[in-house]
């Protein structure tokens, strides 16, 4: 079986190095007592030889490094009744992690311990062609705080479990382990400084104080044009602001505010008439700046294909992604021929004939989707892009070609809009339901433990393993040391001190009856905090402090404009990306029928979602004729069986 495994991985792999693997065996630690190695391959050190070159040097790794693990009573003990560890890491050089782990699984020459981010297959088949051990008896012993918190959480426990056909219950894995939401990072983010200067008032806006806007959640005729055009106003009332102003403060980034108010009646879009209202004026500021005949100057990005197959803004339209789709019924559907799907590809045509969409998009296939075009909106040609929150705030002050942008750019971001203007009442003011944000859900990478382990002394490792899933040992790793734990340990580099982190890496207070984390890294600095903790470690539990019912907060020391991107972002939940983390539970028959399907489709979706944008609707009723030739179906079957078990 491995040796089908290997030839298999070997015919797609590239001429990579394969990695050194470091020897490990039973040793005696500084300190007179047992001690094991351990090899790790991780995506990502951090250091950038800014910090360090190796990650043993990080300041986590090296407390790790000097801990003892009592395997008896669990959790950490010392030399007098535990084991030390000793972890060494190999990381692939930016970019090749792909090839990197394909030719080290190929050629056999991998180490005890990989992560799996950049393993798209399953992991059964790791298991079966020995390459990952099963290592369900180690866990069943020695990690009680692991397995109580997934018979707590059933969802997460079937996505980090497999149950054979007897139904005896398997761990396979590890996996990182959200205890909330996570807060988001990407979307759109829109040049609010444009807004102030060129956008015109509408003439009424929501009446939220309304009893119909209260009970129905908006007025009774939308767009306002719509409404006018029928007189009737019930839910609207009149603006009475008529004119824009911004006092950004002494510092934008956390004391900027502005009076705009968008045809919703908030202060942030809300709905797809708000983005359009945006547009209008974003062409208005294009024109000013001369910017018309700049193929790099538009109003609005949009990824390549037309579409993102996570959702995102495909979503705002009646829900749905615009590929496989999970309803609130957790019915799984293929959505790109759908009516919500279809109102979507209106909405970006209609956009496209009005100039506001990047007539080059179908062009910029080596752009990530939250990277699109990045020289044109870091040099304030754009109005809106799908970016991230750290483009928020002054930042493109630096790089803004006109004199105005240099002086006043402003970026926020926004959620992703209701759809109040497009389609029939199926398609109008549902809550987008879809988002990249969320891809991964509950569970995400985690780690393999490899047959080259298998001789060692995994007692004491996945003793180890059991701390990571407790609150002392997802902090420790996620946010970095305590005082107290810096206090313990001699490091050597001692980054720590060197950078001025000498009282720890967080601090906390109360707040409302909560514990609240606050880090100690300056919100002004340039410090690349990854490297002070060992967030790279993905064998872990993840604190959010987002989820209902948690006991605690964390306090990153962001901007208030980076707090405020990310309240937007998260407005609305993640709820119909079909596909999160299902790819771990499929077999590897699974596998290749839905990429024999997926390979071809998702090629015939890139070649005719943007043909459909730029030529409008006309070639619906062919597309749909022809993306139906493709056995979507069957796929979907595959994938209603893993929903079904997740949600049982």
């Amino acid at each position: 079986m491995k040796k089908r495994f290997v030839s298999l991985l070997l015919a797609g792999v590239l001429t990579v190095s394969a990695i050194a693997m470091t020897g490990c065996g039973d040793s005696k630690d500084e300190k007179g007592g047992s001690s094991e190695t351990f090899s790790w391959w991780i995506i990502s050190a951090d250091g950038d030889g800014t910090y360090y070159d190796e990650y043993e040097d990080n300041p986590g790794t090296q407390w790790l490094n000097a801990q003892y693990w009592d395997t008896e009573n669990g959790g950490l003990g010392d030399k007098s009744n535990g084991t030390n560890i000793q972890f060494t890491f190999q990381t692939p050089i930016a970019g090749s992690e792909t090839d990197n782990f394909n030719t080290m699984i190929a050629t056999g020459e991998y180490p005890d311990i990989v992560d799996m981010s950049y393993y798209n297959g399953s992991i059964q088949s790791m298991v079966e062609d020995g390459i990952a051990m099963d290592i369900t008896e180690y866990v069943e012993k020695y990690m009680p705080d692991y397995v109580a918190y997934l018979e707590a959480n059933p969802e997460v426990k079937a996505r980090a479990t497999i149950t054979d056909d007897k139904g005896k219950v398997h761990y396979y894995y590890l996996p990182l382990i959200n205890d909330g939401p996570r807060e988001g990072w990407e979307g759109f983010v829109y040049r609010r400084d444009w807004i102030v200067k060129y956008a015109t008032p509408s003439e009424y806006v929501w009446d939220w104080d309304s009893e119909y806007v209260k009970e129905n959640g908006h007025p009774a005729v939308t767009p306002l044009s719509k409404a006018q055009d029928q007189g009737n106003l019930e839910g609207w009332k009149k603006n009475t602001v008529t004119s824009f102003k911004a006092e950004p403060g002494d510092d934008p980034d956390n004391t900027y505010q502005d009076n705009v108010i968008f045809p919703s009646g908030t202060e942030n879009p809300l709905t797809i008439s708000d983005w359009e209202w945006m547009l209008e004026a974003f062409d208005k500021a294009i024109a000013d700046l001369g910017y018309e005949d700049d193929a790099d100057a538009y109003g609005i990005s949009v990824a390549y294909g037309g579409y993102f197959q996570m959702g995102d803004l495909v979503s705002s339209f009646g829900g749905g992604n615009g590929y496989y789709y999970t309803d609130s019924d957790h019915q799984v559907s293929f959505d790109a021929t759908s009516d919500n799907f279809k109102t979507y590809i209106e909405c970006l045509a209609a956009w496209d004939d009005k100039g506001w969409l990047d007539s080059r998009f179908e062009t910029r296939a080596s752009d990530l989707f939250y990277m699109i075009n990045q020289s044109g909106f870091n040099q304030g040609k754009v109005g809106m892009w799908e970016g991230m929150v750290w483009d928020c705030g002054v930042k493109i002050r630096t790089t803004c070609m006109d004199e105005g942008g240099q002086k006043d750019a402003y970026v926020m971001g926004c959620s992703m809009p209701m759809n109040d203007v497009y389609g029939t009442e199926d398609q109008q003011f549902s809550e987008p339901d879809c988002f990249y944000n969320e891809t991964g859900g509950v569970t995400t990478g985690g780690v393999m433990i490899t047959d080259k382990a298998a001789d060692k002394d995994l007692a004491a490792l996945f003793t180890f393993f059991n701390w990571c899933y407790t609150e002392e040992g997802a902090r420790t790793l996620g946010s970095g040391l305590s005082k107290e734990q810096y206090e313990s340990v001699e490091l050597d580099p001692d980054l720590y001190k060197e950078y001025g982190f000498t009282d720890g890496m967080y601090y906390t207070r109360e707040e409302d009856g909560k514990t609240v984390y606050c880090s100690n890294i300056p919100q002004d600095t340039t410090i690349n905090g990854n490297a002070f903790s060992n967030g790279r470690l993905t064998a872990r539990l993840a604190l959010q402090g987002t989820a209902e019912g948690s006991t605690y907060k964390i306090d990153s020391g962001e901007c208030e404009i980076y707090k405020k991107c990310r309240a937007e972002y998260d407005r609305y939940s993640c709820k119909g990306n079909v596909t999160n983390n299902i790819t771990d539970m499929l077999s590897d028959e699974e596998n290749s029928e839905i990429n024999k399907v997926n390979t071809v489709l998702l090629d015939a979706l890139n070649q005719k979602v943007p043909s459909l944008i730029k030529n409008g609707l006309s070639g619906w009723n062919d597309y749909v004729k022809e993306i139906g030739t493709y056995d979507t179906d069957s796929v979907c079957r595959i994938y209603q069986k893993y929903v079904d078990e997740i949600y049982k």
